[in-house]
């Protein structure tokens, strides 16, 4: 359901400050609930505007506004601090986690990358031979058993 007309809401704060009758009874007669009314004339009073007002859900970001500036500008001058450095040098009262959460978002990394190209592997054994070394089928050799006695 949308937000009440602008033309209803005022006939209900209208009709309050002429008296017609209680929170209740107007609730009755215009088919919306008390606290409706109540929260519309204490809107008039407080804010000067019957307007729908807009609620922002959830909590509110850690890093908004002048310090995602900040932040941004930081991430191009400094590329290699660290998540504790950045909340640190900037001043921002949140978590490593949130920091890194943030970045991730804009899509930041931190995974390191490389600056040359990765070392050439070769082969250590020489082709045609079988990996791995060859099973012992003896622990000791036949050539020093001898059966024969030492005269």
């Amino acid at each position: 359901m949308g937000p009440l007309s602008m033309d209803l809401r005022k006939r209900i704060v209208q009709a309050y400050d002429n008296g017609e009758g209680s929170h209740a009874r107007l609730a009755k007669r215009f088919a919306v609930s008390r606290a409706v009314v109540g929260k519309l004339t204490r809107q008039l009073r407080d804010l000067g505007t019957l307007e729908p007002q807009v609620h922002r859900r959830g909590r509110k970001p850690a890093i908004a506004d002048a310090k995602e500036k900040q932040l941004r500008q930081h991430l191009r001058d400094h590329p290699d601090a660290t998540l504790q450095e950045r909340i640190d040098a900037l001043k921002i009262d949140c978590t490593v986690k949130t920091m890194w959460q943030t970045l991730r978002r804009w899509g930041w990394r931190y995974k390191k990358s490389r600056r040359v190209p990765p070392n050439r592997t070769a082969p250590t054994s020489p082709s045609g031979e079988p990996i791995g070394r060859t099973a012992k089928t003896t622990s000791i050799p036949n050539n020093s058993c001898s059966s024969t006695k030492r005269a």
